[in-house]
This record gives C-alpha cells, structure tokens and sequence, in this order.
C-alpha cells in the first residue's frame, strides 16, 4: 500500500470540557473538520473519553478519521495528549483517570454549577447528561504512569503545548525528560517548529507537530500537520513521527 498524504488536526475538544464552547457537538465538529480539509481529527477532552463515541458515530461516511482520547493531567500538572484506535482502548486510560480525580460532593452546589459545563451527548448531539467528574484537575498520577497506561492500551501520548504557561511539559518541568521517549511533542499557536527547536533544545530529533486545540467551531484546522501514512492509525502516526519506513511528518 502507497503512503499517502493526510491532513491532521489531533486536538480538538468538545462540549464535555469545561472550556469547550456549548457549538462543539459531534455533527459541528465534523462539518467544521470537513470544511478545514481534514482526514484525521483527534478528540481530547480533559480527563475524559466519553464524547468521544459520539464524534465517531457523527463521523460516519464523512471521509474524516476520528481518534478517540483524550488531554490528561499528570501529577505534575502537564497536559499530555493521548489518542487510540478504539474507544475501547481511550476508556481503559479514563478508567484510571477517573479513579484518581478526586469526587466532589455531587449534592454540593458549587460542584453541580461545574457539572452542568461538563456535557456529554449522542452521535446525534442529543443531551446524554452531565459528566460528574471534576475534569479541570489534575490526576494523581505522574507523566511515566499515565504513559504506562496509554502505551499499554495501544496509545500514542504526545506532550500538549509545550510552551504553554502552567500546563506544557517544558513551561512546568523546564525540560523534555528522556523517559518516557516520546515520539512527538506539540507546540501552540505561540511559535512554530524552527521557533520550538531554538528555544528547548531537549526537543533533539522528536517530531514537533501543530494542532489547532479547538474549543469552538471556527479554530478546527487552524493549525495542521500532514502526515504521510499508508493508512490512519495509531500505529502509523508513530511511524510517522519517528520517520520509519517511509512515513513523515510535514509541518505548513
């Protein structure tokens, strides 16, 4: 099979993150990803998968790939992007993602007004209810465990906006550390690869990609990164990533 060129945009949130805007529902998010010219989008609510389903099921004969995942926060206060194949694979890190956030009091009324911005629907952007998680915290566990989890499940983990004040990997640690040995790390629409490269020089040979962190409708595919893959899995953006076998990235 020939290696093929395919727009990516891998960060994209919905309506469940509590920063996401109310227009971020299934059957928008692919309208806006189709309209920016996207074959792979990826769903990265904080600390949760359980949009992500939804988005899939919107993508239906659309052309555009979704990989379902999610943007979870280490110990350390790092975002960390993971994505998978397989909602079932994305569920397996939330399950241990949930397990060490902490649960408020559901009856308290602070905790509800914080739910009620944590929506989850269907595939037909119908009300499901309200995740009653308190997805804007940290988890308890550290970068090396939740990439454990991730890895074993089949994942890709790529650090989230590195340069980013109070939540990116070089901005909270003052570094890329050598473990885990992450394949790629993302930037924000702050700088551009050449720009990231001169700044950390712990980047070394790692891929630097650009995604758009879409919270509302008109950021999908803002930031790109083509891949060249011979098909859209997890799989192959590593390939991609690491550029193996005639798989590469290339950053507009």
């Amino acid at each position: 099979m020939a290696v093929q060129r395919y727009q990516a945009d891998l960060h994209i949130h919905t309506l469940l993150s509590p920063c996401g805007e109310v227009e971020m529902i299934p059957s928008l998010i692919i309208e806006a990803a189709i309209g920016a010219g996207l074959d792979i989008i990826g769903i990265a609510d904080h600390n949760s998968c359980e949009n992500a389903a939804a988005v899939i099921e919107a993508s239906r004969g659309s052309g555009v790939k979704v990989l379902p995942g999610m943007e979870a926060q280490s110990l350390e206060g790092v975002h960390l992007l993971c994505l998978f194949d397989e909602i079932e694979q994305a569920e397996k890190l939330q399950e241990s993602v949930y397990a060490s956030l902490p649960f408020p009091d559901v009856n308290n009324e602070k905790y509800q007004k914080i739910f009620r911005e944590q929506i989850i629907v269907d595939g037909n952007d119908e009300f499901v209810g309200y995740c009653q998680r308190y997805l804007s915290l940290p988890t308890s566990m550290d970068i090396e465990e939740l990439w454990r989890i991730t890895d074993s499940a089949g994942g890709i983990m790529i650090p989230s906006h590195i340069d980013r004040r109070s939540t990116g990997l070089c901005e909270v640690l003052g570094m890329i550390p050598d473990s885990p040995d992450f394949a790629a790390v993302e930037i924000s629409g702050n700088m551009n690869p050449e720009q990231a490269r001169e700044s950390y020089c712990d980047i070394a040979n790692r891929a630097v990609v650009c995604n758009s962190d879409a919270h509302w409708l008109s950021a999908i595919g803002e930031r790109q990164t083509a891949f060249y893959l011979e098909h859209r899995s997890v799989a192959e953006l590593k390939m991609a990533c690491r550029g193996e076998c005639g798989r590469r990235i290339e950053n507009a």
